[in-house]
């Protein structure tokens, strides 16, 4: 079996630090602006809708001029980099509205980054390694999830939980921020094209697999209806799990994500009716209505249990799209950014819609709605199985074979 190469290990370290960053303050957000700002649970979806969509609608972008120039490395020193800097400035946010601007303004790095990346993760390696290549990457990545909540719930234990005290925990995400751009910048490898070809788009005859958008339909309605990490934190803190307990709930789901992402991709790459994309979708699904149905519940322990389901939710559904858009010939850049692209949408609306329902109704219907959204889609995948097919090279045109 060929080992993983030394450039997807780089990138996962790089990611490693860049989540540990955005970890120690990703579970402080919605608490400063609830409870710090007191802000309201409304404002914070239109904080989230904003954030989300920034981070994902201009992936398309990022995936495209992949495409177009066959390189990689500019533009995520250009996305890692304007993450890292912005982190801090959160501490001088004084309203929902400046929460929301710097953290569109951070998201835009993501934005910027994430197709590239995936690009140069499935260039870096063989058609035999996605899954694997796919999993280590997003183990690494959450790793650093991890080790960021634990970090952020040891800084409010031992700091205290004040206002000044958060906004130091802002300041300090510089540090492993930095870190990460350092690797990236030393140990990663560009896979570029020769030079005769990066200015050069591929034929005009080699489209994106068609079969596609049937996947990103069913994920893009799972990113809807499913809740954000961020609403969750707030039902801890309604049911009354303290402050600096809250970053633990994230480092449950993070944890979780950590332990099965390699499984994962290396079922995705083994043979069987039970180690294909479409069979993680589903359990993918399942796991996003057990953790929504979980968070009615109002007891500690089912809060926890409710974010390990949330783990499992996000890393088989992500892990499967990315591995599946991996496996196809052509079109790999735009296929991720439209992936995102879509996904931006679909966040950035549930998280208004949510948090609309939450303010003016009650948590129960937000639940019950996200829970409801969830069962449909997973009966509708049950019953149109077609909806998700497996790859095969001939799900594109013949005279696209010849490119």
């Amino acid at each position: 079996m060929t080992a993983i190469s030394k450039n997807i290990w780089a990138l996962g370290w790089v990611s490693f630090f860049t989540d540990l960053a955005t970890a120690m303050i990703k579970p402080l957000i919605p608490i400063y602006v609830v409870l710090v700002l007191n802000q309201g649970i409304d404002k914070l979806g239109y904080v989230l809708a904003v954030t989300t969509l920034v981070s994902y609608l201009f992936r398309w972008l990022g995936g495209w001029l992949s495409d177009r120039y066959q390189v990689t490395k500019p533009f995520l020193l250009l996305g890692y980099g304007l993450s890292a800097v912005m982190k801090p400035l959160f501490s001088l946010a004084e309203s929902w509205g400046s929460v929301a601007a710097i953290s569109a303004t951070e998201r835009l790095g993501k934005a910027i980054r994430s197709a590239p990346k995936d690009v140069l993760i499935s260039a870096s390696a063989t058609p035999q390694q996605q899954g694997r290549a796919f999993g280590l990457h997003k183990t690494l990545d959450i790793a650093g999830e991890v080790l960021g909540g634990v970090l952020a719930f040891m800084l409010l234990s031992w700091l205290g939980q004040s206002q000044e005290w958060i906004r130091t925990i802002f300041e300090l995400s510089l540090l492993p921020g930095l870190l990460g751009l350092l690797i990236l910048m030393f140990w990663v490898k560009d896979l570029a094209k020769k030079p005769a070809e990066n200015l050069t788009l591929r034929p005009a005859d080699s489209p994106m697999d068609p079969t596609l958008w049937g996947w990103f339909s069913v994920y893009f309605a799972a990113m809807f209806f499913m809740l954000s990490d961020a609403f969750m934190v707030i039902r801890g803190s309604e049911i009354g799990v303290a402050t600096q307990w809250l970053p633990l709930l994230m480092v449950s789901s993070a944890l979780t994500q950590t332990l099965i992402s390699y499984r994962v991709g290396q079922r995705l790459d083994a043979s069987g009716p039970f180690n294909n994309a479409r069979f993680l979708m589903q359990i993918s699904l399942w796991a996003g209505v057990i953790a929504t149905a979980l968070l009615l519940l109002q007891n500690p322990f089912s809060l926890v249990l409710a974010f390990v389901f949330q783990g499992i939710f996000m890393v088989t559904g992500l892990n499967a799209m990315r591995t599946r858009i991996g496996q196809t010939e052509h079109k790999k850049g735009r296929a991720y950014g439209i992936f995102y692209l879509g996904t931006a949408l679909a966040t950035a609306l549930g998280s208004l819609m949510i948090g609309q329902l939450w303010e003016h109704l009650g948590p129960l219907w937000a639940l019950g709605v996200s829970a409801g959204g969830l069962v449909v889609v997973l009966m509708l995948i049950s019953v149109a199985k077609g909806i998700l097919p497996l790859y095969t090279p001939t799900n594109l045109p013949a005279d696209s074979k010849k490119a």
